[in-house]
């Protein structure tokens, strides 16, 4: 055993400054290659976020928009039917209940002039004004005769007071001349609600919408100019609307990236700094760490940018249903939708039938059947139809029922969009979110390898110096075996350290692993494990009720321990120490509080505390890794709550957390 020893100390001792020096280098570029990929998936993660964003403001564009079109091309329909002056307040009632986004429908006759509104009251002014006479609105009003469909105009100033956003579809008789239009109003404060443009101030994206103005090739801002300085730093979509010519724009206003890779970058900064001084003379770094830092690396960032959202939305295919002669008229969306001709299949009855997938069939027959026999006016259902080429879409089909005085359907009109996209999006998000937890397990299982890894050389330290100690214990003079005892203590103290990290690495929870957990007992668990401390230190505890909750023992009783813990070590030398312990039930949350009488903490460092290895004490004074209260806010941040702390010098301190509430049928958050 000593010859083999002696070989491996002496080439450890050979030049201990340029051995140090080789395993801090090692070691700084292996971890900061790993925060470097680290940085580019949060990258990666904010592009997805403001993408999903994107489609959020879109879809509540859409939806107002869709209502708009439905709405006037509905009407248009109905005018070759009724009076449109006469009956203008019954239909147009109607037609707004089915199309809650839009605010007020108007009619105007074929000289341009409004001459039938709903509703009436608050919009007077608007009666007999003609928007063509108008140099503010003539523009876009012959933008939609330019168009011959409906096109969205503003926003802009209504005549009857306020702001909003104006679609007019032009309407035209058998032999195709101009008889008037059909128009909706959608406010612009509304509009801006479903934006989440009410209170930009206060969000973490940044939202706007910007217009095309016609016939001059000019862009006119929404609301106000783009801000240069966000979109400098952050990433920026857009997407373009057809229907008024919008450029939709959704940018995220601070990166997180940065932020949340820098506490690790230093982290692991100051690990190699320690290694290369208490390792001093050791071996060099297995080479394997790199290759698979990258490989997982590398997964990660695949797994991550397969993740893709459809962001453009089709127009709805309009249909009316005639109950009485089962004869049904389609507009020409049903072919851009279906590729079926919409004349071909006007008078078959079983048409539109046989389309339904066989699964949905049974549910929308249903559905359809107990419509009928009912006396609601609104019918919608969801379910897949076939294409042209045999394939399927998925439709959200709505109708309107016009009923006779017994109540009897007599006609249906309605829409059909296509929502293929969404239905596709959500399985892409969902296959997306499997991908990205089966690599952060394989990240899981790389930190325990990896740790293991630094592990052994602290091993070889200590074993080294103490057989050092043992051998050479007469010929070392007292300096030498203080130097010793320090190299001895500070891989304890670096073991330790790694060992902490690991187990903030692995903090998580599975769902099926949730129960009812009396917190009393939990608590009292938790106390008789720290019962040598508590007996030594004379500690008295004050524990008010405590309730019993659905969650997982480990984590929680994990929080506890470092609270309690923190209470017992960082007190006033000589002073008795009492702990309280509390909890309250707040709506949707369970709120604990711990407090003690100990030393206190300065306010301007009540957020820093729970940040990784942040200490406020040298370890001589009060002995830890500072990992304890990191891991209590990564574990409370899983099970959706929240930490924070109240106190001041000499005044002891409270932490407080609050559990999100779950259902004892419900294993998830």
């Amino acid at each position: 055993m000593e010859r083999l020893i002696k070989p491996i100390f002496s080439r450890f001792t050979k030049k201990p400054l340029v051995s140090g020096l080789f395993v801090f280098l090692i070691v700084l570029f292996s971890t900061q290659f790993l925060s470097f990929r680290e940085y580019q998936i949060r990258i990666i993660q904010e592009r997805e976020i403001v993408n999903q964003k994107l489609i959020e403001a879109r879809n509540s564009l859409d939806e107002s928009i869709h209502d708009g079109i439905a709405a006037a091309e509905v009407l248009s329909i109905l005018v070759e039917f009724i009076d449109p002056v006469k009956d203008f307040d019954s239909i147009a009632g109607r037609i707004l209940s089915m199309n809650p986004k839009v605010d007020v429908i108007q009619y105007l006759d074929s000289t341009g002039t409004i001459v039938a509104i709903y509703p009436l009251e608050g919009n007077e002014k608007a009666l007999g004004f003609n928007p063509l006479l108008d140099s503010a609105n003539r523009e876009e009003f012959e933008e939609t005769l330019r168009r011959k469909r409906i096109y969205f105009s503003g926003p802009q100033m209504l005549v009857q007071g306020g702001a909003g956003i104006i679609g007019r579809q032009p309407i035209y008789n058998e032999k195709g001349d101009f008889v008037g239009i059909a128009a909706v109003i959608i406010h612009l404060e509304d509009l801006m609600t479903e934006l989440n443009l009410a209170d930009l101030d206060s969000s973490k994206f940044g939202i706007h919408l910007s217009k095309l103005i016609p016939n001059q090739g000019s862009t006119g801002n929404f609301f106000e100019k783009l801000p240069e300085t966000d979109l400098k730093n952050s990433h920026t979509i857009n997407s373009f609307i057809p229907e008024g010519n919008w450029m939709l724009w959704v940018w995220g206003k601070d990166s997180f990236a940065l932020k949340q890779t820098l506490p690790a970058i230093i982290l692991r900064f100051l690990a190699a700094i320690i290694l290369g001084i208490l390792v001093w003379r050791l071996a060099k770094i297995p080479s394997i760490l790199e290759q698979k830092v990258d490989e997982k690396s590398h997964e990660l960032i695949m797994a991550n940018e397969r993740f893709e959202l459809a962001t453009k939305a089709t127009s709805d295919m309009i249909w009316d249903w005639d109950l009485v002669t089962q004869v049904t008229y389609r507009s020409d969306q049903f072919k851009e939708l279906l590729g079926y001709e919409p004349n071909e299949t006007t008078n078959a009855s079983s048409f539109w039938e046989d389309l339904i997938h066989p699964d949905d069939y049974p549910k929308v027959i249903k559905n359809m059947a107990e419509f009928l026999n009912s006396d609601n006016s609104y019918w919608s259902q969801e379910f897949r139809i076939q294409k042209i080429d045999g394939s399927y879409l998925y439709v959200l089909d709505k109708g309107f029922a016009i009923r006779d005085s017994s109540g009897k359907a007599l006609r249906i009109i309605g829409a059909t969009q296509d929502i293929s996209l969404q239905k596709k999006a959500e399985n892409d998000l969902i296959e997306a979110n499997l991908k990205l937890g089966n690599a952060n397990q394989e990240l899981q299982a790389f930190a325990s390898v990896a740790s293991h890894d630094m592990k052994e050389p602290l091993r070889m330290i200590s074993s080294f110096m103490s057989l050092l100690q043992t051998k050479y214990a007469d010929t070392l003079d007292d300096k030498a075996q203080q130097y010793i005892r320090f190299a001895v203590d500070g891989a304890k103290r670096l073991t330790q350290m790694i060992n902490d990290i690991l187990e903030y690495s692995r903090i998580g929870f599975d769902p099926d692993m949730f129960e009812m957990i009396s917190i009393k007992d939990l608590v009292e668990e938790v106390i008789k494990l720290k019962s040598d401390v508590i007996s030594n230190s004379g500690v008295k505890f004050d524990i008010g009720p405590l309730p019993t909750i659905n969650t997982i023992r480990v984590p929680i009783k994990i929080v506890f321990q470092n609270l309690i813990g923190n209470a017992i070590k960082y007190i006033t030398p000589g002073q008795e120490i009492l702990i309280t312990i509390q909890a309250r039930e707040l709506e949707d949350y369970w709120e604990f509080a711990v407090k003690d009488n100990g030393i206190g903490i300065d306010p301007q460092y009540l957020e820093q505390i729970f940040d990784l290895l942040k200490r406020l004490h040298p370890k001589s004074q009060y002995p830890g890794t500072g990992m304890g209260l990191s891991t209590c806010r990564k574990i409370v941040t899983q099970f959706g709550g929240k930490i924070w702390a109240e106190s001041s010098p000499g005044n002891g301190s409270t932490f407080f957390f609050t559990l999100k509430k779950v259902s004892p049928t419900t294993n998830s958050h």
